[in-house]
C-alpha cells in the first residue's frame, strides 16, 4: 500500500529541505519510498509531503509514523491518504 504523509515542521524556521533529505534517506532503508515535495500550506508555512510504499500489514503505518515523528525538528505528522497497489 502507499501511505501520503503530511509533515509539518516544529517551527516554521526550519529547513524542510534537509528534512526531507534526512526523512528520505532513513527511511528508504526499510520501506520504498514515492513522490515527496515541500507544499505551501498557509501564511508561508510549508509542509513536507511524503509517500511512503510499504505492505498492508496491521499497524505498519502507524509504526512509519511515529518513526517519522520522532524525526529531529518533526513537529506533527498526518496521515492524508492510503491507497492500495496491486
Amino acid at each position: 500500500m502507499a501511505v501520503s504523509y503530511k509533515v509539518m515542521p516544529s517551527d516554521e524556521g526550519k529547513d524542510l529541505a534537509s528534512m526531507e533529505k534526512g526523512l528520505k534517506d532513513d527511511l528508504s532503508k526499510s520501506y520504498a519510498l514515492g513522490q515527496s515535495r515541500i507544499e505551501e500550506l498557509a501564511f508561508g508555512i510549508k509542509v513536507l509531503k511524503l509517500i511512503v510504499i510499504m505492505s498492508d500489514e496491521g499497524g505498519l503505518a502507524d509504526s512509519v509514523e511515529q518513526k517519522i515523528r520522532s524525526f529531529p525538528d518533526v513537529g506533527e505528522v498526518e496521515v492524508e491518504e492510503v491507497s492500495l497497489i496491486s
